[in-house]
């Protein structure tokens, strides 16, 4: 995916660099929080590796992993089964 925006903002070249990186960056946070992109992907793009991003998501209040009731529904009927079968073997 490519991202286009024209920024009449600022007049200094620099500045322009600036604001795209910032704007790159905040959209692949958003992305990443909307669950558009893997977190692999958003840590490439931002050119951090795994940790480094993790705590970047922690600084900024974004969840690295989303864990609803379903997920711990199904996780308790998984442990469930498992040690009735460790019972029964």
């Amino acid at each position: 995916m490519k991202l286009e925006i024209q920024v009449n903002v600022a007049d200094d070249a620099a500045d322009k660099v600036e604001l795209q990186e910032h704007l790159r960056r905040e959209a692949i946070l958003a992305l990443f929080a909307g669950r558009k992109i893997a977190a692999g992907k958003a840590a490439r793009e931002l050119g951090l590796g795994r940790l480094a991003f993790m705590d970047l998501l922690k600084r900024r209040g974004i969840p690295c992993f989303t864990y609803a009731a379903d997920d711990w529904e199904a996780d308790a009927e998984a442990i469930a089964e498992f040690e009735r079968r460790r019972k029964i073997g």
